[in-house]
Formats: structure tokens, sequence, C-alpha cells
């Protein structure tokens, strides 16, 4: 900092002498971490603490020395400008609070929490922390939150994470979420890793404001998982209240539910648009350069010499219809049928066969990948079957053959009593004896197990799932996703690999299947060649 003057160090550490506030008024426009002036104090009161400070436009430094409250001596000291302030025997004169200290690494673990969050919050703060004389943490102070992040979580993970900024508003109803989140296959067990600043202040990640910030990963997180988020909520002074706990760990928004949109639609979008940098890196360009170019016509069955001098062209997406429509085009007609290249949320994929019967192997430019076929095709058909029922009634597909389904009584009932409502939704069912005879299903399914689905569906429509009609929505989509796509066992020819690739390149979220399961794992170049030796 810029230091203390040496005729106002000693008053520093009387009670409110620091305070932020001027005027009653100054409460409603706190920019500050602190604002009582009761931090240097309260410290002092039960702690041996020597402060050593120079102005920057003195010639010398202080020190000032305190215990108890009481100041011990101030003495004229040589330094650099700026302000050291040092705190031992913390309760050494409140025995009783000091016994109720807990363990030496559970003190230390909540210290380096509260750095930890700061040095995020703060990353043009250089920040150095040290344990028992070990470097525990030390940031470099140069302003990019990235390379804090790296320093607190490593390159790895650094590299992976998504940059979110959005902002909208001025004056008072201005809110800007900036800062980056993880993709949905990045994350943990709790919300430990979730930082959360408003103003730059650390606050807890529960309640309202961690449930927006996880409901953005709708559908992409396995249960029990929370992403990694490194988030400042940018408000006007006035449109937060900073007091509503004793600790200042949770906030009141002025006008709550424009925070929230913000902060959902920002990440949500971040999501989204990570497909433009396929490798998690920044400045990749979306356009394929020219080993690209050569990796996706070999992929696609032409020849890169024969086509080179042609000017490169996209995959073309699957039909709209019926889901196995794209897999019935040659190879060398796909580049011909889009104008303009199309960006893919994933990188280019060449299948080279499939193992377990469950299992696809496609290669890429930065190793292989191993897609599970059913975790894909769920994700292909609940986008397709969730844009088709928001601009209307699902398209329907008429069984050549009928197939019968025997349900419990309970079931078989509920679903004949809701037969109009499923028609929107594609199924055609009638009563066949004590069973159900289906007529029809939505056109973009694969005829699955049909007897499993009508029964969950049955479970929502009791309300055991889906307890609004947006909530019973989203289940029934999981629901028919889940149940009628290609099941892991199955036999896929290579033409029907490749079109289940094909489409999974043009979801919106292809990483993951509704239930947030991951839909394929990478093995980099570069651990195959560490795990053959070429590389240490």
């Amino acid at each position: 900092g810029c230091g203390i003057p040496a005729d106002e160090v000693e008053l520093a550490f009387a009670r409110h002498a620091t305070s932020k506030l001027s005027t009653a008024d100054d409460l409603w426009s706190i920019a500050t971490l602190g604002f009582r002036g009761e931090a240097l104090p309260s410290i002092a009161a039960v702690a041996q603490v020597v402060c050593i400070t120079r102005a920057v436009d003195a010639d010398t430094g202080v020190e000032l020395r305190i215990a108890g409250g009481e100041t011990q001596a101030i003495l004229p000291r040589g330094c650099s400008p700026g302000t050291t302030i040092s705190v031992r025997n913390l309760f050494y004169n409140t025995p009783v609070r000091r016994d109720f200290l807990r363990s030496d690494a559970t003190e230390s673990a909540a210290i380096t929490a509260v750095v930890t969050q700061y040095a995020l919050a703060y990353p043009e703060v250089r920040f150095n922390l040290s344990v028992d004389g070990r470097a525990t943490l030390q940031t470099s102070g140069n302003g990019d939150l990235r390379a804090a992040t790296i320093e607190v979580y490593g390159l790895d993970v650094a590299r992976q994470l998504l940059s979110v900024d959005a902002a909208v508003g001025e004056g008072i109803d201005h809110v800007r979420v900036s800062g980056l989140v993880s993709p949905p296959g990045l994350t943990r067990s709790s919300r430990a890793a979730i930082h959360l600043f408003i103003n730059r202040r650390a606050i807890q990640p529960r309640g309202q404001i961690a449930i927006v910030l996880e409901e953005a990963y709708h559908t992409m997180l396995m249960k029990g998982r929370h992403p990694m988020a490194i988030l400042n909520i940018d408000v006007h002074p006035a449109a937060v209240d900073v007091n509503v706990h004793p600790t200042k760990s949770e906030v009141k928004f002025r006008n709550t539910t424009q925070v929230m949109s913000v902060l959902g639609r920002a990440v949500r979008a971040a999501l989204l648009e990570s497909g433009v940098h396929p490798w998690g890196e920044p400045g990749v360009p979306a356009l394929l350069d020219t080993a690209q170019r050569r990796f996706e016509l070999r992929r696609l069955g032409v020849s890169p010499e024969s086509a080179w001098d042609a000017p490169p062209s996209p995959v073309s997406p699957a039909s709209e219809g019926d889901w196995g429509g794209a897999w019935q085009q040659e190879p060398a007609a796909l580049p011909a049928s889009q104008p303009t290249v199309q960006t893919s949320k994933l990188p280019p994929l060449r299948v080279v066969g499939q193992i377990a019967q469950s299992y696809i192997i496609a290669e890429s430019p930065d190793g292989i990948y191993l897609i599970d076929q059913h975790a894909a095709h769920e994700r292909i058909t609940y986008e397709r079957l969730m844009a088709q029922r928001g601009v209307g009634a699902i398209e329907s597909q008429e069984l050549l053959i009928p197939q019968v389904v025997d349900l419990p009584p309970t079931a078989h009932d509920v679903l004949l009593a809701a037969a109009d409502q499923l028609a929107e939704w594609g199924f055609a069912i009638e009563p066949f004896g004590r069973s159900l005879r289906i007529r029809a299903i939505p056109a973009v399914l694969y005829p699955g197990d049909l007897a499993t689905a009508l029964l969950e569906i049955a479970d929502h429509l009791s309300g055991r799932g889906g307890t609004t009609p947006h909530g019973w929505r989203e289940a029934l989509l999981i629901t028919l996703s889940c149940h009628t796509s290609v099941r892991a066992g199955q036999t896929l020819s290579f033409d029907e690999m490749r079109g289940l690739v094909l489409q999974l390149e043009q979801c919106a979220s292809p990483r993951t299947c509704p239930h947030g399961r991951p839909t394929m794992i990478l093995l980099t170049t570069t651990q195959i060649e560490r795990q053959f030796g070429r590389i240490k």
C-alpha cells in the first residue's frame, strides 16, 4: 500500500478510526470490504501486533508495537514504503478463547480458504501464504484471473475453465457477471470449488444463488456432482445489502430476479458457446486450419489430395426426421451438401470402430475418444424432442406392427386416462384387453424398451416425478430419451456409428447426456505416448 503517516499510525488502531463512512448516506454506497473501522483494534485487543509502515512521501518509517490493545512502543524505522502488520500469540490474554481454537491443521485450512478466496477475487494483488515455513500459495498479482487460478487449482484445471462475461442495465440497475466456470466434465463432489463474489466480497455458495448457478448446468451434471466456478457479480453498491449476516457471507439484492437471471443466462451461454474453441484453448479459430481440414476430409472418406484445391466444407447434420436418415448418404456427398462452415461443439471425429458393443472409438486431432453410444443417442434424442416440443406437438410415427405392452393395472389406467395428453407427445395408445397397444411413437425415437419408458411416464403422470407442468415435461423428455435410445450391448454398423457421431456433433451440449453423465472420454495423444514410454 501507500503507507500510513507516522503521526496517524497509532490512531489507526483506535476503534472506528479507519471507518470508510463520513455520513449516514455512505451506507448506501459501500464499495469496500469493510467500513466500520473495527478490524485493526479488534485484532490488537487479543494479540501482540507489530505495525511497520512508511508513507510514500516520508524519508523514514515507524514501528508500532501493541499488546492487548495497549501501545507498548513506537519507534522510527527504516523500511520500504507501504505497511506490514504482524500478529503473534493470538488470544494470549484470553485463554478461554484460545482453548476453543481447533487443531493447527483445521485453523490453517481456514486461513488458506480465506486467502485463496481473495487471491481469486483480486488477481491484481500479489498474495503469498506460507504455513510452517512451507509456501502454500503464491500469486503473481498480474491481474489475470486465469493466472491466479493456475496457482490455486493447477494448469490442467485452469486451462479448461470457460470465460463468463455478461452485463445488463445502467446505474443502480447495472448487473455484470464475470469470471470462469468449469465445463460439464470437470466437477467436484461438493461446492468447495465454487467461489462467488459480490462486488469482489466473498459470499457462501448456498441458497438461491448457488441453485441458479447449478441450474445452468441442467442435464449436464451427474447427480451429486457440482461445478467449479469463480464468479464476481458486480452491482451498484446501493443495490445490495451486505449486512444480512454478521460475517457478511450472505447478501440481499435490491432486484434479486434480475441478478439471478443475468447469472443463469451468462453461465449457460458460456457452456453452450464453449464448442467455439473445441480444445479449450483461448484463441483457437473456429475455422479449421490446413491440418484439421485434412483430418476432416479423411474422416469423411475423401482423399485430401484429390479435394485439396476445393474450399473446405462442413459435415452436413442429420435430417430432422428419421434419426438414421443422414447415415444413408455417401461420405463424399456430405462435404458438398452445405456451402458454409458450421461451428461444431466437438473436435472433428473419425470413427474407427466399436468395442464391447457399447462404445464407439473415434480419432481426433487431440487423441482418441471413447463415445458411450447410449448416452450419446440420449443427448441427440433429447435435443430433438425438445426442439420439436418447442414449436408444437411432437411429430408422430405410426408403427408398421403395433406393439402390445403389459403393464401393472395402475400404470395401465393412468396412461389410458392421459391418452390425449400423450398424443401431443406423438404416442397413440389404446386398450388391448389387460394390455396396451401402441400404434404410434414420436417420429425421432428409436423403438427401444417402450414398456419401461411407459412405466416411468405413468409415474410422472401420477405425480411421482415432476410436480409442475414444466417439471413433468422435463422428466418426460429425459425418460423418453433414455428408454428409446440405442442400448449398450447393441452392435452398430459402421454407417450407424458414423451417423450417430455426426448428429452428436450438431448438439448444443454434446458432452453429457440429459442425466448429466459424460457421453465421451478423451485419451489424449500425450497420455498414449506416456504409456508407451515415448515421453516422461
